[in-house]
């Protein structure tokens, strides 16, 4: 109804549990279009396993309250965007592949059908999207791109807290001492990858020697960028950096 105004529309896709760095996001869709809508959807489609899926933080009365406050016109929260017999997917072969792709199986296409069909819904001009989930952010321009999606995609910066752990609704989940311990793990990336990138990943991996609470998951150097999961007590944690000094 908006575009056949001829208002633009700008999209930001969350899995609720909103945060500053959502609230960034938000904040430069309101500076781009006129309108602006937030999505708040826990896929399951994306989670690998059924516990953590279960574990996600869930806090829909104050998420709405976030992206209203931050100048979301529309605050969409479906309860599913699957059909009982659904058998339709969506699945990037390219981008998919390595870090995140080669120990979280399925996961990308699970992100890549989601945003698919919300993108059906929506129609917005310009989708925001925060490079935190780095990854995520290439498949999903390399979906767009195949399949000709008359979107945009945007991408915003890290939103770090003050010890430079990326904001991610899963830090909600860590106990007081992993979150001390996930500080800690977040500068040693950013130390290792200050190294550059012949020397990152073997930088990190000793610097994590004997650090208890911090179980590293991968380290990969792609694209001039340390690529980096962790788990730190059952919650997982990602970052990346770009190699060589700032």
């Amino acid at each position: 109804m908006w575009r056949k105004k001829g208002y633009t529309v700008a999209f930001v896709p969350t899995m609720g549990a909103l945060h500053d760095g959502h609230k960034a996001l938000i904040e430069r869709a309101v500076r781009l279009a006129d309108r602006v809508v937030v999505s708040s959807y826990v896929n399951p489609a994306q989670f690998n396993s059924k516990g953590d899926f279960v574990r996600y933080p869930k806090r829909p009365g104050r998420d709405r309250q976030l992206a209203s406050g931050a100048g979301a016109d529309i605050y969409f929260c479906p309860k599913t965007l699957y059909a009982v017999d659904a058998s339709t997917w969506v699945e990037e072969v390219d981008r998919s592949q390595g870090r995140c792709g080669a120990t979280r199986r399925g996961h990308f296409r699970g992100v890549a059908t989601v945003v698919v069909k919300l993108l059906s819904i929506v129609q917005p001009n310009w989708m925001i999207l925060g490079e935190k989930d780095g990854q995520q952010c290439e498949v999903l321009e390399r979906v767009v791109r195949d399949l000709y999606l008359p979107v945009e995609i945007l991408s915003h910066p890290t939103v770090r807290e003050k010890d430079g752990l990326p904001m991610s609704s899963r830090n909600m989940r860590l106990t007081a001492s992993g979150r001390t311990c996930a500080g800690l793990w977040a500068r040693k990336v950013r130390d290792a990858a200050r190294e550059g990138s012949r020397l990152a990943v073997s930088h990190l991996r000793r610097s994590l020697r004997g650090q208890k609470g911090v179980r590293l998951e991968y380290a990969e150097v792609v694209g001039g960028k340390l690529w980096v999961a962790a788990r730190v007590g059952n919650v997982r944690l990602i970052d990346h950096r770009k190699c060589g000094r700032q």
